[in-house]
This record gives structure tokens, C-alpha cells and sequence, in this order.
């Protein structure tokens, strides 16, 4: 079977859309992983079909040593497939759609393909920059030099395009960052400013950025698990699309992409003008950040650890269990959502949590939960305490569900425990699965040191643990005793006892 190209397009007949392989280059991308391909590049192909945009995407690989992929995906035109599988208002989704708004990849680290960067750099075309560098990507590196061809670091690079651009005199450009921090935009035109100051560059380039350049910070949201890895099932997608496709990417449907900033740049973004769902400007992300926070990641947190000890192994099965499914919808409905309602739209929320399970139970990925319970004591204090005390305050009761979820949260990293190793906590489910908890040093010793306890003095230890929650939770009236109580329950009738305890008021 052909590998995917334009002449492999033209040999099976393709009569879908694709972008004009001469369309102008009016977006430098930062990144070439399955994300960037999957989401933005997706927006991106879908504003050019729609609205006659036309742009195509420079993907930049932005670590060196890895040739193959550059060399790999310009071999098939940049052209690649994704599949957009899941669920969506309960209806499973299968669909498949061709990118085409990828024009090549570069690799700074070849003389020649720095030389094409710098020369997009001040091209009149050019737009908008977007970058996913992961966490790590968005940070200070002291060692990268002006003259570096090309410097270390993404922002160091992206310092040296932006001056570029400014020396020759062109117009400002957008700056999207996607990377998984806080405030990613301020944070990378911080560290570009860092640069200039420490290379000696002009104020008036300084300026420049502020005046000409938009650094958004964003907020996106959506699952892509890459690859399809069952060879069976890879090999009836390529039959069907009439081609092979290694660059084949697959994701959920659900999508959201909040951009901060004002009227003006929603008329600039053309996913935005195109009214693409998911895609939004709005004058503050952080509002989105803990609805994301508290719904999907709060939820995971809360009743993965007990569903594990209840004998789940994959979160789409626990959507089909009444007492756990039940638990997590408790959860968000009754106890979440309210404390939301002063900063957020309480509908709106309800469709994001109704969106969440839809997530939950896709049938096209095993989320695995022992992999979700990964360093849950400081998720935990993320992601669920906040909402705990934000109830209290508000009601003057213990959320039941939360408060469980501390209970079987204890459970998890004390049942059937044959040592502390390593690699982690060695442990036992009550049906013999053996298993690993892994976390912070200073939590998973401390929970082998007290393995003798009394459930009542581990409780007491552990709520009164300051470096596990920042405070004393003996201080949350009713705490203490809730929770000892729901692991007792937890311990003798089984963790999913405990959750079906907490749906009865």
C-alpha cells in the first residue's frame, strides 16, 4: 500500500479537501508532536476549508538529535490523518479527516533548515507563532547566547526570530503558547524579555514586543493517545483510507481552547472568526483553569484510588457501574458545581461535567487507573481540597463524596502493604492484584513508617500531616471523624461501600 502524498491522493481518487500546496506560510510552530498535529494544526485546516484563510504551517522540531521525523513527515507532504474517536452526547464518534495546513518541518539544528526559520522570520506572510514545548519547554537558560545558530532553549529561539523580525522592519505577530503551565504567555514573554536584557539588545525592541506583538496565554483541553497501537486495527484503518500513514495521530472529540485576550483578536484568529466549536477569546483563562481543574482532573482524583481498590482497572468501566459512576456524578453535581457558581456559568459547567463522563467512557482508549493515581496526595491537594473547604464554607457540612475520597485515598496507599521498595509502595487490593503506589518520597515513607497504626491514630497523623496538605485538616470541623469512620467502612465492606455510604445523606 502507497504511503500517503499528494501523488497517493491523486492515484486513489481523493475528492476531499486540501489545502493548495502553494498557499502562503503564515504560521512558525514551535513543536510537530501528536497535540499540536491533532488540535491546533486541526483548527487550523478546518478555518482554510472554511473560511478561505489559505495559511499553511513551518512545524519546527524543537529538540535536536531526532532527523527522522522532519525527514519522515516532508516525505508525505506534510499531509497527514487524524481520527477523532470517542464519545460525544453519549453517541460514539468516528471520524476521520485529512490535514493538509502543514506546508514543511525544519530541524534548527541543520545550518540549512535555521537559515529557512530565520528567513520565515521576517517573512510578510507570517502571522501567528504557536508553540507546545511541553512543561519543561517554557523556561530560562542562561547559557544561550545571541549568536547561537541555533541557542538551546524555545524561548531563546523565539527571541532571536521575534528580533529578527523587528530589525527588518515588519509588523508584529500573535504568540499562542499551549504548553501545561500557568499564565504560559506572560511567562514566555518574560523569559524573552530575560534575553534581551542579557544580550544587550535595543529597548526600542523591547517595545516593540509590547506594542506589536500579542503574547496570548492559553488553556487547551482534549486527550490524544497518539498512534493507533493494535496492528489488527491499523491495518484496517490504512485499507480504508487507501493508504499507510505513520503519521496517523488519534484523539477524543471533545476540544477546548480558551485564548486570552480581547475582541480584536478573536477578528485575527481564524478558528475564531470561523466559529469553530470549542475555540473561544476571552479576557481571563484562569476562570476555565479551575473549572478544568476541579471537574476532570478534581473527579479523576476523587474516585479513581477507591474504583482501583474496588476492583477497576480502566476508568471507561467505571462509568458503567452505578455506585462508582454514581459517586463521581454526586461529586460534581452536588458538590463541586456550587462552589463554582461565583466565578463560572452553573449550566456551563453542568455540560462540562456531562462532557467529562462522555470522556470517561470512551470506548476507543483503556485509561488505566493505576496510572491516574501516579502522586495523588498532591493532586489530591490540588485538585480536591480546594472544593472541600469551598463547600464547607459555603454549606456548613462536609461534602460526603470528597470527604470520602480522602478516606479511600488513605485506603489506597495502606492496604495490604508488603513493604516500602524503591520503585514505591508494595501493596494488595483486597482481590489480590498486586500493586505499586508511587509518590513523593516523604508521603509514601511516612505511610510505610505508620503501617502499624490504628486506622484512627493513621487518620489523625495523616490529616494533621502540614507537608502533605499545607495546613491541619483536623481544623475542617467533622473531618477527622468522617473519614475515619468511611475507611473503617472502606477496610471491612470494600472500598465501593464506602461510595455507595456517601450517596445516602
Amino acid at each position: 500500500m502507497d504511503t500517503l502524498s499528494r501523488a497517493t491522493l491523486e492515484k486513489i481518487g481523493y475528492t476531499g479537501y486540501v489545502l493548495p500546496a502553494d498557499a502562503p506560510e503564515k504560521v512558525l510552530q514551535f513543536g510537530e508532536g501528536n497535540f499540536l498535529r491533532a488540535f491546533v494544526d486541526r483548527y487550523f485546516d478546518i478555518a482554510n476549508e472554511l473560511t478561505g484563510w489559505n495559511g499553511r504551517i513551518v512545524m519546527v522540531q524543537p529538540i535536536s538529535g531526532n532527523y527522522g521525523f522532519a525527514d519522515g513527515i516532508n516525505a508525505q507532504d506534510d499531509l497527514y490523518t487524524v481520527l477523532v474517536r470517542g464519545k460525544q452526547d453519549g453517541e460514539t464518534v468516528d471520524e476521520t479527516r485529512l490535514i493538509s495546513s502543514c506546508s514543511r518541518c525544519v530541524n534548527p539544528y541543520r545550518a540549512e533548515d535555521y537559515a529557512e526559520i530565520m528567513k520565515l522570520a521576517v517573512s510578510d506572510d507570517l502571522e501567528i507563532i504557536v508553540s507546545n514545548t511541553t512543561e519543561a519547554g517554557i523556561a530560562y537558560d542562561d547559557t544561550c547566547k545571541a549568536d547561537d545558530e541555533p541557542p538551546a532553549s524555545f524561548p531563546a529561539k523565539l527571541a532571536q526570530v521575534l528580533h529578527a523580525r523587528y530589525a527588518a522592519g515588519k509588523p508584529g505577530v500573535i504568540v499562542l503558547s499551549c504548553e501545561l503551565i500557568d499564565h504560559n504567555g506572560a511567562e514566555l514573554l518574560r523569559i524573552v524579555k530575560k534575553h534581551i536584557e542579557d544580550w544587550g539588545w535595543e529597548s526600542d525592541f523591547d517595545a516593540w514586543l509590547d506594542n506589536e506583538c500579542t503574547f496570548c496565554t492559553t488553556l487547551v483541553d482534549t486527550i490524544v493517545p497518539g498512534r493507533i497501537r493494535d496492528a489488527a486495527e491499523a491495518a484496517r484503518v490504512a485499507e480504508r483510507l487507501g493508504y499507510d500513514d505513520p503519521f496517523l495521530a488519534v484523539r477524543e472529540p471533545f476540544q477546548m481552547w480558551g485564548i486570552q485576550g480581547d475582541e480584536s483578536l478573536a477578528e485575527k484568529l481564524p478558528f475564531v472568526k470561523a466559529g469553530l466549536p470549542g475555540v473561544f477569546v476571552t479576557p481571563d483563562v484562569t476562570p476555565y483553569k479551575k473549572r478544568k481543574v476541579r471537574i476532570l482532573n478534581g473527579a479523576h482524583t476523587c474516585f479513581v484510588p477507591g474504583a482501583w481498590l474496588g476492583g477497576f482497572d480502566i476508568v471507561r468501566d467505571c462509568m458503567h457501574d452505578e455506585v462508582v459512576s454514581g459517586f463521581m456524578n454526586k461529586m460534581l453535581y452536588s458538590e463541586v458545581i456550587p462552589t463554582l457558581a461565583a466565578d463560572l456559568d452553573v449550566e456551563d459547567c453542568k455540560q462540562f461535567a456531562s462532557a467529562v463522563q462522555n470522556r470517561f467512557d470512551n470506548p476507543f482508549i483503556d485509561h488505566q487507573l493505576l496510572s491516574i493515581c501516579l502522586n495523588s496526595t498532591a493532586k489530591w491537594r490540588a485538585r480536591d481540597l480546594p472544593t472541600l473547604k469551598d463547600y464547607v464554607a459555603a454549606e456548613g457540612k462536609l461534602p460526603r463524596c470528597l470527604a470520602t475520597s480522602l478516606a479511600t485515598l488513605i485506603a489506597f496507599y495502606t492496604t495490604g502493604m508488603s513493604g516500602r521498595e524503591a520503585d514505591g509502595l508494595h501493596l494488595r487490593r483486597p482481590d489480590g492484584a498486586a500493586y505499586v503506589a508511587q509518590d513523593d518520597a516523604f508521603v509514601l515513607d511516612y505511610y510505610a513508617e505508620h503501617e502499624g497504626d490504628a486506622d484512627a491514630d493513621l487518620v489523625h497523623g495523616v490529616l494533621t500531616n502540614e507537608q502533605m496538605w499545607g495546613e491541619d485538616l483536623t481544623a475542617i470541623a467533622g473531618l477527622e471523624d468522617f473519614v475515619a469512620s468511611q475507611l473503617a467502612v472502606a477496610r471491612t465492606q470494600g472500598a465501593k461501600a464506602a461510595y455507595a455510604a456517601a450517596l445516602v445523606e
